[in-house]
């Protein structure tokens, strides 16, 4: 929604006489306006001008649920709400699965090795590559970490890797939000739908001029 449509909103919503609409528009504005005056001349008082954003995400200290000291993803949020526990498996728990390893730097190493293995020094369909590692990989990093580990020492593989290797466990949290570098995130079941919501990503994918296309380019995409 753009900024006119919201500021036409927030001056409507001041009306309280029908009858004389521009006059409760006028009343409030003074009023706001006023309060406002007033507050910048005591100290300690918190103003609109002053006051914390309510989706500050740096007050993680304490929250439950919220555990630290993980090197590969470290705190970036807050959760909202009281969780929900929740029993997470089958195709849901792959895939939050193959997100992460998809998505850690520390992965990258083990990911062209697979992609090694994949092509044994043969020419391959790139979008059968993708579709092969991105369908095997999981499950061929949890062998191979275990694998190393008892080849070699334990302590030579990071905690983070190994049990990264293994999966996530079946309980799982839900929550009704979060909060994310300043943004709030929600299920678009209690989001109101709206004309823009000033949310954009751009992800590095491999795109495809079609279907059946054998060389996919991998570009910046806008979502």
């Amino acid at each position: 929604m753009w900024f006119l449509e919201r500021y036409l909103g927030k001056v409507k919503s001041n009306v309280r006489n029908k009858a004389h609409p521009e006059g409760s528009i006028t009343e409030a504005y003074l009023v706001d306006e006023c309060m406002t005056f007033c507050s910048r001349y005591i100290v300690g008082f918190e103003t609109k001008y002053n006051m914390s954003s309510r989706d500050e995400d740096n007050e993680l200290v304490g929250h439950p649920g919220v555990k630290e000291g993980s090197t590969l993803f470290p705190d970036d949020g807050k959760p909202l709400g009281k969780p929900r526990n929740y029993v997470i498996r089958g195709l849901a728990k792959v895939q939050a699965h193959r997100y992460l390893l998809f998505n850690c730097s520390d992965v990258n190493p083990y990911l062209r090795v697979h992609a090694d293995e994949i092509t044994n020094r043969r020419t391959i369909n790139p979008s059968t590559f993708e579709k092969n590692q991105n369908e095997t990989f999981h499950e061929w990093f949890r062998s191979h970490i275990m694998k190393l580990e008892m080849e070699n020492n334990i302590s030579n593989i990071k905690n983070d890797i190994r049990w990264l290797a293994r999966g996530p466990v079946d309980a799982a949290k839900s929550y009704r939000g979060f909060i994310s570098r300043g943004m709030r995130f929600r299920p678009k079941r209690l989001d109101r739908m709206t004309q823009n919501s000033g949310l954009m990503v751009t992800a590095k994918t491999s795109t495809y001029a079609r279907a059946g296309d054998a060389n996919p380019v991998l570009d910046d995409v806008m979502y």
